[in-house]
């Protein structure tokens, strides 16, 4: 009986630590309570703009490479200053655009993006 606990548990730990491992190699995850933006290159960003359906905006002066940005759902606002409500909306899509070291343009889409 001790066996079969033991084995559950660590079965348990490694579907846990596969589950976490694979969502550090995503440069942008969705979360129910917030969005995370990962700078996967070699080069730093500048005028970080994270987008959450079209229309909800956060702005980061930088990204360094490596470093992480996590952002909570109810921190994006609109043009008119309203706030993204997770109870009435889901995030169909986040566009993260950046200018890197080189200046050259940085675009990451998550789901549908951006539309102009």
């Amino acid at each position: 009986m001790y066996r079969l606990i033991l084995a559950l548990w660590l079965s348990g730990v490694l579907v846990a630590i596969a589950a976490c491992s694979s969502d550090d190699r995503r440069p942008i995850t969705v979360g129910q309570t917030r969005i995370t933006v990962v700078n996967m290159t070699d080069t730093a960003w500048s005028d970080v703009d994270v987008w959450l359906n079209d229309h909800y905006r956060v702005q980061a002066r930088a990204l360094e490479p490596g470093q992480r940005l996590e952002i909570p759902i109810g921190v994006f606002i609109a043009g008119f200053g309203q706030r993204f409500d997770a109870k009435k909306q889901i995030p169909f899509g986040v566009e993260v655009d950046a200018s890197g070291a080189d200046r050259k343009p940085v675009r990451l889409i998550w789901g549908k993006g951006r539309r102009r």
